[in-house]
């Protein structure tokens, strides 16, 4: 009987016909069924039938099961490519037959079976390509360095140093695997190296300056202060008097006096004759009494900080040209007369360096302000300051004194432009300016220390300096300029060493806050503002501060320092006072001449007080244990009421009240001599002073990210520990998709083999993309929001001093590159070597890297918005969200049903997801119905380079977004 016609009660019916006829009633395709529905219509009975039926066999249906009849797939001998039909021919074509139980099984769970029929097609196995022609037979073995996924029709090609051995289905990408190991041996290495430098460096002897000789040689500090030093006697203690002081001021309580032992001072009578008791004659000081005890109070002069006695010099701890200082060592002991700063060479080299970047003819802001008032904004606006008045000329040093509240904060930043002043007026150098448009030629120290503890001292302040100075600057002047300035800050020994932070100290606090001093003087500035300089630091510590300060102010630097409660030597260093309470002043002239104008207000200062603490408690309100016999007015408004009618206008203290109010003595109140001759010239060379200051914006980027490179190369912990997790994640996600061995998608086959279709697999390649998403934004959220997290403070800092935002942003920005690139690299190995997709590895790369480029991006704004507490977890749920918004679950086609597509499209996750399902289905379109796939899903196929270009696009944006909250955000404190 011929297989391919059959005849059923004398009717010739071909087996073609009679599977269609079934297809078409809505029967099976299985051929007993078939006859059956024919039997309806030819007097077929079922008994006949089931006769008839059941001798069929193998041998003469070609179907395995016994009874079953084969349903033709076409008329011809036609077998598509990557399919196998051994048997078939032009009179026998393919063929479909019923299946076993158990084959129905396997196709129901997504496997394949043997063919159920002896002409019925097989798919092309794996490790084999079956090219279709001719006629099918052909079933070839993979040849090496090729690897034959199931249904290939031809060999896929293996990516250059893949292991694909012979009769593979799947690539082993070995070749980035090697590479990425060869990329951590060399950053380990260079760890390694940088580690082993430091401790050198470390375990160096170290020479901290440098004795020029004449004939070019150089010595340690040794023989300089060998030559430098007077004759010593051999003793290791000696007791060095003091010199003779000064007379003091004629106004003075105390212009007569002689320090008796134990006493701090002891006049012999107060300016209202109450008598305070005859001194004892002279006497030498005693060892055991701290010198700022042992030293009669002066207030014409500023006390010079002593330096360290031959027993210390013994510990052979060198800290300076100009004498031996350890900060941490104690207050106490005995002290020798230093030399003055301006003896030091490297003082004169520093002069000589600020005078080029000052570019003008002369160094320094004259400061006149008059009647400034600062009211908060809002409903209920509070003043908080009210009426300030007086002048601060070029080169004076100033310190701003009051209690809590009273004001003082808001009358630097008024005086910085940080704050615009509500009413009044002010004036630079004689001209009214706004302040804010200066703020390149001013510095300012904040009373914590910010600066970036992974950077050294040195780095800290050559940043400063490269940044700030002007760009007509070479690298080597700047050097010098920051050697110069960093021993004049008698920070050489340490130059080399990290700053560190609270957490892990590494140099002592008075050195972090000379470092934070340095950071400013670095740029040359004109005027600079401390904020509590000396607070939390050691006698010794604060006594250097002051010393820097004064000799800042005597090249010409307006100094204005705001301090609370000082120590009586740091009180008597400043030349210039504002004593403000409640927003308005109490007192602003010399330092030496306080104690008097209290006086003639009813006031007595304490012998062997410290007098700032005594003032600080009558401008609070609390000097009624101070007054006099008579005197019971102490309350702050009787203060304010005198200084604005008795001196506020006054040449001096100690003028006659009738002369406070004359026409010469306001001026000279109102505007200093500096301003009042300054000329039009001048205020053009300091304006294209201004304009030259800076590097330009090119140089700042490269700054910037040299800086953040330094930065990540210090924190080697947390880099690596950022690739690893990057690793692991790729680690985890590849084993989830290992056993499917690189069959990730299983869908219809085309037309005509569709009946032989298993169970459709649609999910597996989005659920790849889904995991994927999710363990980038896991891996990156936290490392993308430090990036920003930990710095504001010092981008607030800096941003005030004049430097680029846009520089600093994407000098930050472009070290971040090569952390996304590796984190992204590791783990794209781990899951192609894994999970083995169809996916090329350089194309799985790009979009892999393009994903950690969004999540950095998110992570970023969400640094600009939360605090550094909550920021970490707020970007993970951030990555998590966009993760989720991929198209996976729910599925893109039910988003679209919703209306909403637009809101997932917005989501990179839906790009990373439809890169993934497009490159992976792609190779396969000879094979399967991917367009009904793609209908089922919802991803569009065929357009890799769009899913990456939005991706970047993504990223992109959310850069811009957190750069103008970076810009726009806290805009007060970037002033």
């Amino acid at each position: 009987m011929d297989s391919a016609v059959y005849s059923f009660a004398g009717m010739d019916a071909p087996v073609d016909e009679v599977g269609l006829f079934a297809r078409q009633n809505g029967q099976s395709t299985d051929g007993g069924a078939a006859l059956e529905q024919l039997g309806q219509f030819t007097n077929f009975s079922s008994r006949d039938y089931d006769a008839y039926v059941f001798t069929f066999d193998y041998k003469t249906t070609g179907c395995n099961q016994r009874g079953v009849l084969p349903v033709p797939l076409a008329k011809n001998n036609t077998c598509l490519p990557g399919w196998y039909c051994p048997n078939s021919d032009f009179f026998n074509p393919p063929q479909f037959c019923a299946p076993t139980p158990e084959c129905a099984v396997l196709r129901a769970n997504k496997a394949t079976c043997e063919a159920q029929g002896r002409f019925e097609p097989k798919v092309c196995a794996n490790g084999f390509y079956c090219p279709g022609a001719p006629n099918g037979h052909l079933q070839l073995p993979c040849p090496k360095g090729t690897y034959c996924p199931t249904g290939s029709r031809e060999p896929f090609n293996c990516t250059a140093g893949a292991l694909c051995p012979e009769k593979s289905h799947r690539q082993l990408v070995i070749a980035p695997l090697f590479v990425m190991i060869i990329i951590d041996v060399a950053l380990l290495v260079v760890v390694g190296i940088g580690f082993g430098i430091t401790r050198w460096r470390r375990s160096r002897p170290k020479k901290y300056t440098t004795l020029d000789t004449g004939d070019g040689n150089a010595d340690n500090i040794e023989l300089l202060l060998k030559a430098r030093a007077p004759a010593r006697s051999p003793s290791p203690r000696v007791s060095v008097a003091p010199p003779a002081p000064p007379a003091p001021p004629p106004h003075s309580p105390y212009s007569q006096y002689t320090p008796a032992q134990g006493d701090y001072m002891q006049p012999l009578a107060s300016p209202y004759g109450q008598p305070f008791g005859q001194p004892s004659p002279p006497q030498p000081y005693p060892e055991s009494y701290p010198p700022s005890y042992n030293q009669p109070y002066d207030r014409s002069v500023s006390p010079q900080p002593p330096s360290m006695t031959h027993a210390r010099r013994a510990s052979g701890r060198v800290d300076n040209m100009d004498g031996y200082v350890d900060d941490d060592l104690s207050e106490y002991g005995e002290y020798e007369p230093d030399e003055d700063y301006h003896n030091s060479p490297d003082f004169q080299r520093f002069i000589r360096s600020m005078s080029k970047t000052i570019e003008t003819s002369s160094i320094g802001l004259s400061f006149d302000f008059e009647n400034l008032t600062y009211t908060t904004k809002g409903g209920k606006g509070k003043k908080i300051l009210s009426g300030v008045t007086g002048t601060m000329p070029r080169g004076s040093c100033w310190g701003i004194m009051g209690g809590s509240g009273a004001g003082k904060s808001t009358f630097v930043n008024v005086l910085m432009g940080k704050l615009q002043a509500t009413a009044g007026t002010m004036k630079i150098n004689g001209w009214q300016k706004d302040m804010s448009k200066y703020k390149k030629l001013i510095g300012y120290v904040p009373q914590d220390d910010i600066l970036f503890p992974e950077l050294t001292v040195r780095e800290n302040i050559l940043h400063s300096a490269r940044v700030r100075l002007p760009a007509s600057w070479r690298d080597k002047a700047i050097q010098d300029h920051v050697d110069s300035l960093i021993a004049c800050l008698q920070l050489t020994h340490v130059q080399h060493s990290r700053v560190g932070d609270a957490r892990k100290p590494v140099i002592s606090g008075g050195q972090r806050k000379r470092v934070n001093i340095g950071v400013e003087l670095a740029a040359g500035p004109m005027a600079i503002f401390l904020d509590e300089p000396t607070s939390g630091l050691d006698a010794t510590s604060a006594a250097t501060i002051m010393r820097l300060i004064k000799a800042i102010s005597k090249l010409g630097v307006t100094t204005i320092a705001i301090i609370h409660q000082p120590r009586e030597q740091i009180f008597a260093g400043f030349d210039q006072l504002l004593l403000l309470a409640e927003g308005q002043s109490v007192y602003s002239g010399p330092t030496e001449e306080v104690s008097g104008y209290f006086e003639t207000l009813g006031f007595a200062f304490p012998q062997r007080a410290n007098p700032a603490d005594t003032l600080i408690d009558i401008i609070t309100g609390d000097g009624a244990q101070y007054t006099m016999a008579g005197k019971r007015d102490t309350d702050v408004k009787t203060l304010i009421e005198q200084w604005q009618s008795r001196g506020q206008y006054g040449r001096s203290t100690h003028l006659s009240v009738s002369s406070f109010n004359d026409a010469a003595t306001k001026r000279s109140r109102r505007t200093s001599n500096q301003s009042l001759n300054s000329t039009a010239e001048q205020e053009e060379s300091l304006v294209r002073t201004m304009k030259a200051r800076g590097a330009s914006w090119p140089a700042q980027v490269f700054y910037c990210w040299k800086r953040a490179m330094t930065q990540q190369v210090r924190n080697a912990t947390s880099f690596f520990f950022e690739i690893g997790v990057g690793a692991l994640a790729g680690v985890i996600i590849g084993l989830s998709a290992f056993a499917s061995a690189g069959h990730l998608f299983q869908g219809v086959y085309l037309p005509p083999f569709t009946s032989l279709s298993s169970a459709v697999d649609y999910s597996s390649t989005p659920q790849l993309g889904l995991l994927g998403g999710l363990a980038i934004g896991l891996a990156a959220s936290a490392p993308g929001f430090w990036v920003f997290g930990e710095e504001k403070q010092m981008y607030y800092r800096e941003t005030a001093s004049g430097h680029s935002r846009s520089a600093y942003y994407v000098g930050k920005l472009l070290s971040t590159l090569l952390r996304i690139a590796l984190s992204a690299f590791h783990f794209t190995v781990f899951l192609s070597v894994l999970a083995t997709p169809l996916f090329a590895f350089q194309w799985m790369y790009i979009v892999n890297l393009l994903y950690f480029w969004c999540v950095y991006g998110l992570a970023s704004i969400v640094s600009m918005i939360v605090k550094r507490e909550d920021g970490p977890l707020i970007a993970v749920l951030g990555s998590l969200v966009i993760g989720i918004l991929g198209g996976v679950a729910p599925p893109l086609s039910t988003v679209k049903d919703w209306g909403l597509e637009w809101l997932w499209r917005a989501s990179p996750g839906v790009w990373l997801t439809e890169a993934y399902f497009s490159e992976n289905l792609t190779p396969l379109g000879y094979l399967y119905e991917l367009d009904l796939a793609a209908e089922v899903v919802g991803f569009t196929l065929g357009q890799y380079g769009l899913d990456i270009g939005i991706l970047f696009l993504i990223g992109f944006v959310y850069r811009i977004v957190a750069y103008l909250l970076l810009v726009f955000l806290n805009r007060d404190k970037q002033r």
